[in-house]
């Protein structure tokens, strides 16, 4: 995995775990989801092959 992935990651997690707590009362499944959102985007910002 390149670095803009993990580091989308690792910013997707913190943020999913702030936006979990407040808006779903349930840290683990916003986790979850900033995980998800921020592997989307750290593969949309990875380098470009071609």
């Amino acid at each position: 995995m390149n670095n803009q992935l993990w580091i989308a990651c690792l910013l997707g997690a913190a943020a999913g775990l702030i936006v979990g707590q407040l808006v779903f009362n349930s840290p683990f499944l916003g986790i979850l989801l900033g995980v998800g959102l921020g592997a989307l985007v750290g593969a949309a910002l990875g380098p470009r092959r071609g």
